[in-house]
C-alpha cells in the first residue's frame, strides 16, 4: 500500500510490462554515503493475510556444492577426514556465510488483535521457533538450538507470545 523511509529518499517503480503492482522496485533516490543506518517503513495492503516471500539462490546445488569443495580449508579437512564428520560440520559453519547463493524461504504474518480477550491485548509480539527434528539433526546439532533458543528467550521482552514447533516427517507445535 506504500513506504517511506526517514532516513533516506526514496523512488519506488512499478515494473512497467507488469500485468499488476505486485513488485516494485525500490532504489535510492540519492546516493548512500554508508553514514548511517538506512530504514525502510513497508505498509502492505493486507497486513493481516500472511505472505510469503521465496528467493532464489544465485547458484544451484550443484554448484554450491563444487563452490564449497573447491575451497581450500575444505580441501584440506576433506584430506584428514576420513568419516566426514568434519566435512559436515565445515558446511554447517560456512552455510550461514554464504547466504546469497542458497535459497531463502520467509513468511510474514501480523494477525489482527482486536476481538481477542483483555489479557491478549497487552501482547506486544509473538515469536515461533521452529526446529528441526528430522533424522539428520544429531544430538550435538539439537544442543545447539537448545542453546540458541535459550539465548533468544532470555532478550524477548515481556508481553510476548512464545511457540516451538519442531518439524520432520510431522509439526509438532508445542503449545
Amino acid at each position: 500500500a506504500g513506504l517511506e523511509s526517514p532516513s533516506h529518499a526514496l523512488r519506488a517503480d512499478a515494473d512497467p510490462w507488469a500485468s499488476s503492482a505486485t513488485t516494485t522496485c525500490v532504489t535510492l533516490a540519492e546516493p548512500h554515503h554508508y553514514d548511517r543506518d538506512l530504514e525502510i517503513i513497508l505498509y502492505p495492503c493486507e497486513p493481516h493475510h500472511p505472505h510469503l516471500v521465496m528467493e532464489d539462490g544465485t547458484m544451484t546445488y550443484p554448484e554450491y556444492e563444487a563452490h564449497v569443495r573447491s575451497r581450500r580449508d575444505y580441501v584440506r579437512i576433506a584430506r584428514k577426514d576420513g568419516s566426514g564428520e568434519r566435512q559436515v560440520v565445515f558446511v554447517q559453519k560456512r552455510f550461514h556465510k554464504d547466504i546469497f547463493p542458497n535459497p531463502v524461504l520467509m513468511l510474514n504474518f501480523c494477525p489482527a488483535v482486536e476481538g481477542v480477550p483483555g489479557d491478549l491485548q497487552s501482547v506486544t509480539r509473538e515469536v515461533l521457533f521452529l526446529v528441526d527434528r528430522s533424522s539428520t539433526m544429531s544430538s550435538p546439532n539439537l544442543d545447539k538450538v537448545k542453546e540458541a533458543v535459550l539465548v533468544a528467550l532470555k532478550s524477548l521482552p515481556s508481553g510476548t507470545l512464545l511457540n516451538i514447533a519442531g518439524f520432520g516427517a510431522d509439526v509438532k507445535p508445542l503449545f
